[in-house]
């Protein structure tokens, strides 16, 4: 094997490790909410045989609902991939994974063509032991394939820069660059490297280049149709504009934008350690080349992480398109603060060494304790959630559940219906059990505490007076409603 195929290897290797930690674990770890969501929608391409375009929800009343959500290409992958070997769910977490490790080998290609082999192999590697990346790369979302879309589009289109302007990398570029805005609609700054590419290789002849305004209304064009489309059905994402400007909170944008930069880079995109390195790369490449495709791709990832104010600030996992650029930049610094240790005087060079290991080394460390909490397992009265409901229902049963995300505890019980947050509306619980019983909800589910906890919780002392529950194992409670 070659240098560079061992380079490959190891970077393989490295992302197969990380991405190890809980990949057969339920769904119920950090952002349960969202990963159940998915699932939720992937098991109902895999039942129904539905279109890619046709993503359905089954939490919204007796019927599958189309689902306004993002361009469903995953989600449609791993229903397809669902009754493979028996795995079932947990193709969601090994399609991610398989995403995080093809991202890994293409950015050491993109490495290697920007600084060298000694640079990509650390850029590359680093990648895929970041703490966004460690955890982000194997949950049951789309936030993996979309990063490897991203990275396919930015490839695809230096190859399309190339010499002949070759017409397969270009129109691969422009599907990638379709797929991951489409997967997630703030990828959109993926439109700045872009432009930072086509400049570095045209210059001011970018401007009048007709394949690089062509690419962008194909991709964005499609993406723009897929949310027309999408935005009819049942809320599960945001579709249209009043949706996202309601999660924002621009009040506060001084402090969400001073929170990125001073918590959530150091904290959750490079480390400590691994900034060091970056602000060394960041020296070269940026202050120094002053490389307009470096400055534009970190410029559009910020300039799109503020702008999402408070839904950046809230939500970690938006921060994951700052890791391949923060990775290329401290594969930079590694590489050079090595070749500067290797370099000094024998008195000093093992010590030299010794601190460049120490930060590399540090990385994954600060890793793997800053977001341990977030493998941790909880709703531990789900666990049964699917014999409960087959004991006591038939498939075609509809339920009232009490779960504040929607879908959660119906996925568990593999039961169509509703859910509402009964605890914290309890002055309308009562009304709100009426409702849905008149609707034809046959059975209410909850976990036995608050409104639910035995024996002073008010719609447990309701619903017990009119009979005992059809199932209850102490920790998950279902009563009948009957008829209406």
């Amino acid at each position: 094997m070659t240098g560079r195929g061992r380079c490959l290897a190891v970077v393989a290797f490295l992302s197969i490790l990380a991405h190890a930690k809980g990949l057969t674990a339920p769904l119920l770890d950090y952002h349960y909410h969202r990963q159940v969501n998915t699932a939720s929608i992937a098991r109902g391409y895999w039942r129904n045989a539905s279109p890619l375009h046709e993503p359905r929800i089954d939490w919204d009343g007796p019927s599958d609902r189309l689902a306004a959500t993002e361009l469903p290409v995953y989600m449609w992958v791993y229903g397809k991939l669902w009754p493979i070997a028996g795995l079932g769910e947990k193709w969601g977490r090994l399609v991610s994974a398989a995403a995080s490790l093809l991202t890994a080998l293409l950015l050491f290609l993109l490495f290697e063509e920007e600084f060298g082999l000694e640079a990509a192999f650390w850029g590359a590697s680093v990648f895929s032991l970041l703490p966004i990346e460690v955890y982000f790369g194997r949950t049951v979302q789309p936030e993996a394939t979309a990063l490897l879309a991203l990275i396919g589009a930015l490839v695809l289109w230096s190859r399309s820069l190339g010499p002949g302007r070759p017409w397969g990398p270009w129109a691969g570029a422009v599907l990638c660059a379709f797929v991951a805005v489409g997967l997630k609609l703030p990828y959109v700054h993926l439109l700045a490297p872009l432009a930072g590419l086509t400049w570095r290789r045209l210059g001011r002849r970018a401007f009048l280049d007709w394949r690089m305004h062509a690419a962008g209304l194909l991709s964005m064009g499609g993406v723009i149709a897929w949310y027309l489309h999408a935005r009819g059905g049942v809320y599960v994402v945001p579709t249209h504009a009043n949706e996202y400007t309601s999660l924002l909170s621009y009040d506060r944008l001084p402090y969400f934008i001073q929170f990125q930069i001073f918590s959530r880079f150091p904290e959750l995109v490079t480390t400590y350690g691994g900034l060091v390195l970056f602000a060394v790369g960041a020296r070269e490449v940026l202050s120094g080349k002053r490389d307009v495709f470096w400055l534009s791709w970190l410029g559009g990832v910020a300039l799109h992480l503020f702008a999402m104010s408070g839904y950046s600030h809230y939500h970690e996992y938006t921060a994951l398109p700052l890791v391949p650029v923060a990775a290329g930049l401290i594969g930079v610094g590694a590489a050079r603060l090595r070749e500067k240790a290797a370099a000094a005087p024998p008195s000093r060079r093992a010590f030299a060494l010794a601190g460049v290991a120490l930060l590399l080394v540090s990385i994954p460390a600060h890793s793997a304790l800053r977001i341990r909490r977030w493998y941790r397992q909880g709703f531990e009265y789900l666990e049964g959630a699917g014999r409960a409901a087959a004991a006591v229902s038939a498939p075609s049963d509809l339920f009232l559940t009490n779960c504040q995300a929607s879908s959660v505890l119906l996925y568990y019980l593999d039961r169509r219906g509703w859910s509402s947050e009964f605890d914290m509306r309890p002055e309308t619980a009562a009304a709100t059990v009426d409702e849905y019983a008149a609707k034809g909800a046959r059975f209410l589910a909850s976990e036995k505490r608050g409104l639910f906890a035995e024996p002073d919780g008010a719609l447990w002392r309701r619903l017990r007076a009119r009979g005992k529950p059809a199932w209850d194992d102490g920790r998950l409670v279902i009563f009948p409603l009957g008829r209406r």
